[in-house]
């Protein structure tokens, strides 16, 4: 069947242009589909001044660091008793607003876990193999 030569060129012209939208479809929408679908990248569980990521650490980042660096926390080690007499005499000096029960045992629970004093400060010595040679 022969067509018409204005139609034969619509029609592949519209043939075409049909394609170029599959293309456009397929390639350049996967990586938005990827995107919109993918987690966020979540940081190692510690990084310099931040916080371990361990259920109620949002509570922690909220109700400290907003009168101090949340490197003052994460740099103090200790058992449930210190950090709840931490929370008291930062009430009773420093003018820390008083907690709803459920908050501070989320605060609480969080600090001794994450923060306990069996934890390392710091991390362990280099090997001697890795320090520099005296002169």
């Amino acid at each position: 069947m022969r067509l018409p030569g204005d139609f034969k060129h619509a029609v592949e012209s519209v043939l075409k242009i049909l394609a170029l939208l599959l293309f456009v479809l397929l390639i350049g929408a996967t990586p938005l589909a990827v995107a919109q679908t993918t987690e966020p990248i979540v940081e190692t569980p510690q990084v310099a001044g931040s916080l371990i990521r361990a259920p109620g650490w949002e509570l922690v980042h909220a109700h400290c660091s907003g009168c101090h660096s949340i490197t003052l926390v994460t740099s103090q080690r200790g058992e449930r008793p210190f950090w709840k007499e931490l929370i008291r005499w930062m009430q009773r000096t420093q003018n820390l607003w008083q907690f709803e029960p459920a908050t501070e045992e989320t605060i609480l629970n969080y600090l001794a876990t994450n923060y306990g004093a069996g934890r390392p400060q710091r991390r362990a010595p280099l090997a001697a193999d890795l320090l520099p040679v005296a002169r």
